[in-house]
C-alpha cells in the first residue's frame, strides 16, 4: 500500500501541457419518466420523444493538471435533437483523478490517497505476474466515500486497471478504468474508462453509459468538416457498435424520413412554431446556456427555476440567476461580463452587480473593471443621531421614521501587482441615492437625493502562500464632482485566511474594522467590508464571512466597525456518523463570528450548517454581550448544483 501511495510522487511522470485526442459515446435509456424530468438541467431535450438515445463524438483534450483540463469537441454524431448536450455532470467521471484528494473535482475521497487511508478498509490478494489486487470499503456508508477494486502493480505500485462505485449528486455510477503505460502520461490517466449510472429523481429514472477512449487517435482533427462528420466518427470508432446501439440510431434515421415525407405544410408550419416555442423554454427558461469555442464561453442560469429559490432568518426568500461571458484574446489578455441578479421576496427588491472586467496581464494580476450595480436599501446619518436616544441594541428599527433611499452605483478601477507580494488597486466610485419615499421627503423640505463621488485606493499585501492576505482601503468623498454633495473618509483595514487540509477538510479565518473620518452633515455609511448581502448565494458562496442573524438596519448604523469569522469545514464531521440519515451528509461546517459596532453590546454568532445533494442548511444562534438574543436558519437547494 506504501507504494501504492507513493507512485504519483516517486514514479509518475508530469501531464502538464499533454494534449491528445479522444473518441467519446454516450447513451441514454428511459426507464421511467413524467413531466418533472424537464426541470433537471441539460435533460429537457430527452425528457419527451424517443425513450432511448446515443451520440458519439471525437475531439482534443489538453491538460494543466488532472483535475484541471480543457475538451474541444471536433465533431457530433447523435439521436438527441439538435445534437444538444445532456446529462454533462457524467464528463466528470471519464477521467477519475485516482492518486490525488478528490476523485471528481473536490468531490468523493480517493481510496488510493495516502490521506483518505482513515475512510477505508483495505483487503490486498496476491496474483501472478506481478500483479496484486486491492479491495476497499468504506468505514463509513456516505456518499463521499466509493467501494470497489485495483489491479496495481506489485513493484511500483502502479494502478492497471480498477472499477468503483458510490454516489454522486443523484447520481449513482460505477465507473471502470484501465490505465496507460508507465513512462507516458497515461501512468496517471485512464486510456479507456466506461461509466455506467442510474439517475433516479421524482418518479424518473434513466440508465446512462459514457465510454471514453483515448487511444484513438483522428487523423488531421483540426481540419475536420462537420460535413463528414458521420463517416469520420464510423471510421475512427475503436469499437464496433452494440445491436442495441445500432438499432437506436436505425430508429432515428428511419424517423427523420417519416417526417420529411408525410406531413401537410399547415401541419409543418404549426409543428415547426411549436418546436420554437419549446426550443426556447428549454433554452433560456428551464436549462439555461452554456456554450464555448476557441476563444469565448457564454453561460446563462436558468431565467425559472425553483430550484434556484433560497430563505434565511433575516432575508427571507429570494431567487437568483448567474450570466458569465468571457472571451480571450491571449493566454495573459481576456474580458469577463459576470452580472448577478436577484429578488428578494420580503422586501420586494430586484438587485443587480454587473461587473465587466478587461484582465491586460494575468500574470501579475493586471486589470480594469467597470462596475454596475444596485445597493441596498439605506438610511442616512440621521438614524445615528436617533439611535442614541433610544435603548442601545434594543432598538425596534421597524418602529422608528427613518429615511430610506435606494442606491444606485457606478465604479471604475484598475489594478496591478507592483511587487512579488503587493498590489494597488485604484479607482473611483459614485452613488446616486434616491429618497424611497420622495414627494414625502420634498413635503419636508428635505433631500430626496444625495450623490456622491469618491477616489479610492487599495492595498493588497500577500507575505506568502501559506500567509494571511491582508488588505487596506480608503475612499474619500469629494463634492461638486458629477453634482456630488457628500463629503467623508473611509478606512477598512481587513485580513483573511484560508487554509486547505488533507482530505477535503479547511478552516477560514477574516478579521478586519472600519471607520468614518472626515464626515459631512448627511452621509451613508456603507462600508465596503461589511453590509447586507440581498443577491442570495449557496454553500460555497458566502456563508463564511456573512452574519446571518444580524439586523440589516445594524450595516448602515454605525460610524465604526470590528468584526472576526471563523469557520471549520469537512466531510465526515459529526452527523455524518448518525446511522440512516448520515449517509447523505456531504460536507459539515462550523461557525463563529464576532462583532463589535457602536451603540450596542458585543455581538456574537455561532452556527453549524450542512450540505447534501438535496439543500444546504445552517442552524444560527446569537447573544449579546453573551446573552442569548435569537435563533434562526439558512437554506439554499443543492439540486443539481454541479451540473
Amino acid at each position: 500500500m506504501d507504494r501504492l501511495f507513493s507512485y504519483k510522487r516517486n514514479l509518475a511522470p508530469s501531464i502538464s501541457g499533454f494534449t491528445d485526442d479522444f473518441y467519446l459515446k454516450y447513451s441514454f435509456r428511459t426507464v421511467r419518466r413524467n413531466p418533472t424530468l424537464i426541470f433537471v438541467p441539460t435533460m429537457y431535450s430527452i425528457a419527451r420523444g424517443n425513450r432511448n438515445y446515443i451520440g458519439e463524438n471525437i475531439g482534443r483534450i489538453s491538460f494543466k493538471a488532472i483535475d484541471d483540463y480543457r475538451i474541444d469537441q471536433k465533431t457530433l454524431k447523435s439521436t438527441i435533437p439538435h445534437n444538444r448536450k445532456a446529462m454533462d455532470v457524467m464528463m466528470r467521471f471519464i477521467i477519475p483523478n485516482l492518486y490525488g484528494i478528490s476523485l471528481f473535482d473536490k468531490y468523493m475521497l480517493s481510496p488510493f490517497n495516502y490521506n483518505n487511508r482513515i475512510f477505508y478498509r483495505y483487503r490486498i490478494s496476491i496474483s501472478d505476474e506481478g500483479r496484486a489486487c486491492v479491495n476497499f470499503t468504506p468505514k463509513l456508508n456516505n456518499t463521499q466515500l466509493v467501494k470497489g477494486f485495483a489491479i496495481i502493480d506489485r513493484y511500483t505500485g502502479k494502478i492497471i486497471h480498477t472499477r468503483f462505485s458510490g454516489e454522486y449528486d443523484m447520481v449513482t455510477f460505477e465507473v471502470n478504468a484501465y490505465m496507460g503505460d508507465d513512462d507516458t502520461p497515461y501512468a496517471l490517466l485512464p486510456t479507456r474508462c466506461d461509466s455506467k449510472a442510474v439517475f433516479k429523481f421524482m418518479g424518473n429514472e434513466l440508465r446512462v453509459r459514457f465510454y471514453a477512449n483515448f487511444e484513438c487517435k483522428v487523423p488531421d482533427i483540426d481540419s475536420i468538416d462537420d460535413k463528414k462528420a458521420e463517416s469520420i466518427i464510423d471510421s475512427v470508432r475503436p469499437d464496433p457498435l452494440e445491436r442495441i446501439e445500432e438499432s437506436i440510431y436505425r430508429e432515428h434515421i428511419q424517423e427523420n424520413i417519416a417526417k420529411d415525407s408525410a406531413q401537410a405544410t399547415v401541419v409543418k408550419r404549426k409543428n415547426k412554431m411549436l418546436k420554437k416555442t419549446w426550443d426556447i423554454v428549454d433554452d433560456y427558461i428551464l436549462s439555461g446556456q452554456d456554450a464555448s469555442n476557441d476563444n469565448a464561453s457564454v453561460t446563462l442560469s436558468p431565467l425559472f427555476n425553483p430550484l434556484y429559490l433560497s430563505y434565511s432568518h433575516s432575508h427571507g426568500l429570494a431567487y437568483k440567476m448567474d450570466i458569465g461571458a468571457r472571451y480571450i484574446f491571449a493566454p495573459d489578455r481576456y474580458i469577463t461580463f459576470t452580472p448577478r441578479l436577484g429578488y428578494n421576496f420580503k422586501i420586494k427588491k430586484f438587485y443587480f452587480n454587473a461587473p465587466l472586467r478587461y484582465t491586460f496581464d494575468a500574470k501579475r494580476n493586471g486589470w480594469v473593471e467597470l462596475t454596475w450595480a444596485n445597493g441596498n436599501r439605506i438610511t442616512n446619518s440621521s438614524v445615528l443621531e436617533i439611535i442614541q436616544e433610544e435603548n442601545r441594541d434594543t432598538i425596534d428599527f421597524s418602529s422608528l421614521n427613518l429615511d430610506y433611499f435606494d442606491d444606485e452605483m457606478v465604479s471604475l478601477s484598475g489594478n496591478m501587482q507592483i511587487t512579488k507580494h503587493l498590489e494597488m488597486a485604484l479607482g473611483f466610485v459614485y452613488h446616486r441615492r434616491s429618497a424611497v419615499n420622495r414627494h414625502e421627503m420634498e413635503q419636508l423640505g428635505k433631500p430626496s437625493e444625495y450623490r456622491s463621488f469618491a477616489p479610492m485606493v487599495t492595498l493588497t499585501f500577500r507575505p506568502h502562500p501559506v500567509w494571511p492576505t491582508f488588505t487596506a482601503n480608503y475612499e474619500r468623498g469629494l463634492t461638486n464632482i458629477l453634482q456630488s454633495n457628500i463629503k467623508y473618509e473611509r478606512w477598512e483595514f481587513d485580513a483573511s485566511f484560508k487554509k486547505v487540509l488533507h482530505s477535503l477538510r479547511k478552516y477560514n479565518l477574516r478579521a478586519g474594522g472600519g471607520f468614518y473620518t472626515n464626515k459631512s452633515t448627511d452621509y451613508f455609511v456603507d462600508f465596503a467590508n461589511f453590509h447586507d448581502n440581498y443577491i442570495p448565494g449557496g454553500w460555497d458562496d458566502d456563508w463564511t464571512g456573512d452574519f446571518q442573524l444580524l439586523n440589516s438596519q445594524w450595516y448602515n448604523a454605525s460610524k465604526y466597525y470590528f468584526r472576526t469569522n471563523v469557520s471549520y469545514e469537512s466531510p465526515l464531521l459529526l452527523v455524518t456518523w448518525i446511522p440512516l440519515i448520515g449517509k447523505y451528509i456531504e460536507t459539515e461546517r462550523i461557525y463563529a463570528n464576532f462583532l463589535q459596532i457602536e451603540h450596542t453590546r458585543p455581538y456574537t454568532e455561532i452556527g453549524y450548517g450542512l450540505t447534501n445533494r438535496y439543500f444546504s442548511i445552517g442552524l444560527f444562534a446569537s447573544f449579546l454581550n453573551g446573552s442569548f438574543n435569537e435563533f434562526g436558519s439558512k437554506f439554499s437547494f443543492e439540486l443539481f448544483r454541479r451540473w
